[in-house]
C-alpha cells in the first residue's frame, strides 16, 4: 500500500511539475510564434514578445516558483541552466507546431480536401508533440532531481491553486 501510494505521489508530483515546465514552454513557444508577428501577445503583454521580453518572462515565472517552494540559491544555481536549456530546446520545436498549424489549415481552406497531406500534415504534428513530450519528461527528471520533497510538494500545491484559476487566454 505504501509502495502504490508512493508511485501515485510521484506520479502527481511529475505531473505537476510537467504543468509548470509545460506552462513555461507554452511562453517559450508564444515568444517564438510573436516574433514572426504571427500572434499577438499574451494575457498581460501588449505586444508580440521578443526573445528579450520571453526570457525575461521565463526568469520572472522561475523566480516566482522559487520562492514559493523556497530554493536555495544553490538550487536555483543548478536550475536556471536546465529551465533556460529546455526552453532553447523547445523554442523550435513550438515554432514547427506553428508551421504545421499553418498548413493545416491551407489544406482545409482549399476547394478539395487532400487526404493524403492531411495525414501527412498529422503525422508531422505528431512526432513534433512526441518530440516535445520527450523533452518535457528530461526536464521534469533532471529538475526534481534538484528539488526536495517538500519542496516538490510545495509545487504541487502552487500549481494546483494555479492551475484552478480561470484562465483569460480561454474565453
Amino acid at each position: 500500500m505504501a509502495i502504490e501510494r508512493s508511485a501515485q505521489t510521484n506520479r502527481t508530483l511529475r505531473a505537476a511539475l510537467l504543468g509548470f515546465i509545460g506552462g513555461t514552454a507554452l511562453a517559450a513557444g508564444v515568444a517564438v510564434l510573436a516574433s514572426d508577428g504571427g500572434v499577438p501577445a499574451m494575457h498581460h503583454m501588449s505586444g508580440p514578445m521578443s526573445q528579450a521580453d520571453m526570457a525575461a518572462h521565463i526568469d520572472k515565472v522561475c523566480q516566482h516558483v522559487y520562492v514559493e517552494i523556497d530554493a536555495t540559491d544553490a538550487q536555483k544555481s543548478i536550475l536556471d541552466p536546465i529551465f533556460k536549456q529546455a526552453a532553447a530546446d523547445l523554442l523550435p520545436m513550438f515554432q514547427q507546431l506553428h508551421t504545421g498549424h499553418a498548413q493545416v489549415l491551407n489544406l482545409l481552406a482549399a476547394p478539395t480536401i487532400d487526404r493524403t497531406a492531411l495525414e501527412q500534415a498529422s503525422a508531422a504534428q505528431i512526432a513534433v508533440h512526441d518530440q516535445i513530450a520527450q523533452r518535457m519528461t528530461r526536464l521534469v527528471e533532471d529538475s526534481s532531481n534538484v528539488l526536495t520533497p517538500d519542496q516538490r510538494q510545495k509545487l504541487v500545491a502552487h500549481l494546483t491553486q494555479h492551475m484552478a484559476m480561470p484562465s483569460p487566454m480561454h474565453g
